[in-house]
């Protein structure tokens, strides 16, 4: 079944028509714009893939085989609606910029904050946009989307850093926040030639391959505290919009989203008005676009899934849950599936509800994970059960993860 067949029988199903089942995908793109058979759930397998797999962060994190199968491997395992081919995402533009980064055996490489690559005017005076596809490790990135979609015959989802958490990275946050009180002006400089002369190149240069759909911008940097409300429109919205209505078509969407901060401002609505401005502007035909309201766990156990469901509702767009990576990590089982029965209870509604595991922790057992997978299977199909708090989830029954590679998996 092609890809704009299997969007089509989704976005249908979301709205009433249930023909036939869905599979993985279709329950994601339902579950966007509407009301699906079940909650969906994307994973990000990452650098749990990278420790179950036995792979160091060299290879992880620099050759497209072995982390597309890695992390292929793991999301299969557990069973994963949808899984995303996250790699150091914050880190490939810069890299192919020349920013130095450091290196370890055993998680994501990060920027060397000691040394920015923007040390002055002079320095962004110098610097010279990277080849779109071929500077650094973008060729890594384009050869593993290719390899994603040699598998899953679907599009990924795909990434790359946001303009203003870029500028944050190769500036230094301490001489950014000076730059924006004495000299907005070369602020303003910065992130013209990062959104238009980087993020737009790479932007075209990942959709012409891969044809995705859904392209997101990752913006740590633009949360709060980090950056107040008012700095993060000033600096950040603009240019975001700027590179959305560069790079989004009828049929891709372009969005920035991962920043946070609900929690840090006396009204949450703040940072829920600069996450839908981080969507809607630059994007037309707003009504089709598969747009979703991320709220991290260290935000939503604050403000409570109540006020993001109905704001998400007011807004009509998918409520984005991710689970707490500690709670994964350390369990016990049943604490798990207990989240998971208040996640579909506050947050399930009658439709519009993801769950992201965005980050499981290397080391965590993978009973944990089972478990999660398995109270999301019991708890979280529509209509959600009037008797959700009565029910009971079952220890889940699986083989060692050496065992299923063995069978099923892909080669290292």
């Amino acid at each position: 079944m092609g890809v704009m067949t299997k969007l089509t029988k989704a976005m249908l199903y979301s709205r009433g028509f249930r023909l036939t089942e869905l599979d993985g995908f279709e329950r994601l793109i339902a579950g966007i714009y509407g009301r699906p058979d079940r909650v969906p759930v994307i994973m990000q397998p990452y650098t749990y893939a990278m420790g179950m797999n036995g792979l160091s962060a060299r290879r992880f994190f620099s050759e497209p085989e072995p982390f597309i199968h890695a992390s292929y491997n793991t999301a299969a395992y557990f069973g994963v609606d949808f899984w995303s081919p996250v790699f150091d995402f914050y880190n490939i533009e810069l890299d192919a910029l020349g920013q130095k980064l450091i290196w370890r055996d055993k998680s994501e490489p990060d920027v060397d904050t000691s040394d920015p690559l923007v040390k002055s005017e002079d320095d962004l005076k110098r610097l010279k946009p990277p080849v779109a596809g071929k500077s650094g490790r973008m060729p890594y990135v384009l050869e593993s989307y290719r390899r994603f979609m040699e598998i899953m015959k679907l599009p990924p989802m795909c990434y790359c850093c946001a303009p203003f958490t870029m500028a944050v990275l190769i500036r230094g946050y301490v001489n950014i926040l000076r730059d924006m009180r004495r000299n907005p002006a070369f602020v303003h400089r910065l992130m013209e030639f990062l959104s238009m002369e980087v993020t737009v190149p790479w932007i075209d240069t990942m959709a012409e391959l891969t044809n995705s759909s859904i392209i997101v911008m990752s913006d740590a940097w633009a949360s709060q505290p980090n950056m107040a409300p008012e700095t993060v429109r000033e600096f950040c919205l603009p240019y975001i919009e700027k590179v959305i209505r560069a790079t989004s078509t009828a049929m891709r969407t372009v969005l920035d989203t991962g920043s946070w901060g609900e929690r840090s401002v006396k009204d949450p609505r703040q940072v829920l008005d600069i996450k839908m401005d981080m969507m809607l502007p630059g994007n037309q035909l707003k009504a089709l676009r598969p747009f979703f309201l991320l709220v991290w766990n260290e935000d939503y156990e604050e403000i409570g899934i109540p006020l993001a469901r109905a704001y998400a509702r007011e807004k009509k767009v998918c409520l984005a849950l991710n689970i707490r990576p500690n709670l994964i990590e350390e369990g016990p089982p049943e604490r798990i599936a207990e989240t998971v029965r208040k996640l579909v209870k506050e947050g399930a509604g009658k439709g519009k509800l993801m769950l992201i595991i965005n980050l499981v922790p290397p080391g965590t057992p993978v009973e944990h994970v089972h478990t999660l997978m398995a109270a999301i299977r019991r708890f979280a199909r529509y209509p959600i059960a009037l008797d959700l708090d009565s029910m009971a989830v079952a220890a889940p029954a699986f083989i060692p993860f050496e065992d299923w590679v063995a069978k099923e998996g892909l080669p290292i």
